[in-house]
């Protein structure tokens, strides 16, 4: 099985592209599942299906669910909500309002990965494409395992360890629920299943990430920095699609201009994501609904070739060793030095660029070295790391 996760700006057509690349999949043989992880679902619409939170059959090889959030809170965090549902009704809220109130934010969208590593482990499937929710929305869904590491990491041993304590004196003497082991134990259940998830999503030859644009300036300008932060997450970019491209037979003088300035646009995305593939697809004349249309789109977009292809293997995260020396490159495509922001802290050195920020947990030899310098070359951030002894002796020195 292969995962190949499209996104990209909201309107570029990456609901179209995604099913194109589902039923091509499935054209050739492969067993092919598509799933929306988009809160406002169109995937339905644009295979004219009506689809649920459990795989529906779509055409030959090819089946096709909508995640309902509802459906995976139940499954994944009912231990959990019970216990928050429980604690905020003490206070008095109404049960419905305190049903609400007891939803972490961020995990509604994070049951998207828990199914997605639920259909992979089941194994039925050759390729499993998702149809993500625009950029902003994938890169917080993507963002939530790591933020749950550090919850992990930093606060639940300590959290944990108090209610030990304060269970058997406090318990019977305070008005609200204290947490119970069953609760902490839910909690530590649930993030090894993140864990799985993000090795998985990490692992290029398993999971490629394919960022769909249109040529103007916004759509690009938002898939470039699209391309810095899954490159910060450690995702792997393997392809840019350039969708709805006016055609030459289009001779319109009304739509010269746009003509001109899609080719211009054309010209700098084939520049700017060098050596990425860019794969491009013709505006189609009608609208893109249903099987035959999506036929049409996957031929625009694929020339017979398997869409499911592992078309770029390089991870945008990777250590290098020289002799005592250490370094740290991360492909960030469009930084500049003045864009990044560097922090080190313990085990954890954090990463600042425009208006993302990442805790990357460092691997024990570089956590026991200090970060000294940070570059930025052919679109790389290269973080040197040097041992404890040579940045002593190094202090002081102009």
């Amino acid at each position: 099985m292969r995962i190949v996760l499209y996104t990209g700006k909201g309107g570029v057509g990456k609901t179209c592209v995604s099913a194109a690349a589902a039923l091509a999949a499935a054209r050739r043989g492969l067993r092919t599942i598509i799933l929306s992880s988009d809160r406002a679902h169109s995937l339905g619409d644009c295979l004219e299906r009506r689809l649920g939170p459990d795989p529906v059959d779509v055409a030959p090889n090819l089946h096709a669910m909508e995640v309902d959030a509802n459906v995976e809170i139940a499954q994944h965090w009912g231990e959990i909500q019970a216990y928050l549902r429980r604690l905020i009704s003490s206070q008095g809220v109404d049960g419905l309002l305190a049903e609400e109130i007891a939803m972490v934010p961020g995990f509604e969208e994070a049951c998207v990965l828990l199914r997605l590593k639920d259909l992979w482990d089941r194994g039925e499937y050759d390729a499993l494409i998702v149809d993500c929710a625009p950029t902003g929305a994938t890169l917080r869904l993507l963002s939530f395992p790591e933020a749950f590491g550090w919850f992990m990491r930093r606060i639940f041993p300590v959290h944990r360890t108090l209610m030990r304590v304060l269970r058997p004196t406090a318990g019977p003497l305070i008005s609200i629920p204290l947490p119970t082991e069953a609760y902490y134990d839910a909690i530590r259940a649930l993030y090894e299943r993140f864990i799985a998830v993000a090795e998985l999503l990490l692992d290029p030859e398993s999971t490629g990430v394919r960022l769909v644009t249109i040529p103007e300036r916004m759509a690009v300008e938002e898939t470039r920095r699209a391309f810095a932060e899954f490159s910060l997450y450690g995702l792997c970019v393997e392809e840019v699609v350039a969708n709805r491209i006016l055609p030459p037979e289009v001779t319109d003088p009304y739509l010269a201009a746009t003509k001109t300035g899609q080719q211009g646009w054309l010209e700098q995305i084939r520049t700017d994501f060098d050596p990425i593939p860019v794969t491009e697809a013709r505006l189609l004349p009608n609208e893109v609904v249903g099987l035959q249309a999506l036929e049409t789109l996957g031929a625009e977009l694929f020339e017979g070739r398997d869409p499911m292809a592992l078309l770029r293997t390089r991870p945008p995260v990777r250590i290098e060793r020289e002799g005592d020396a250490a370094r740290l490159v991360l492909e960030l495509g469009f930084a500049t030095r003045q864009d990044v922001e560097l922090m080190q802290h313990g085990d954890e050195l954090v990463v600042e660029m425009g208006g993302s920020r990442r805790n990357l947990l460092l691997p024990g030899a570089l956590a026991r070295m200090r970060a000294a310098r940070a570059r930025v070359e052919s679109g790389e951030l290269v973080i040197e790391f040097e041992s404890a002894g040579a940045a002593a002796a190094t202090e002081g020195t102009p």
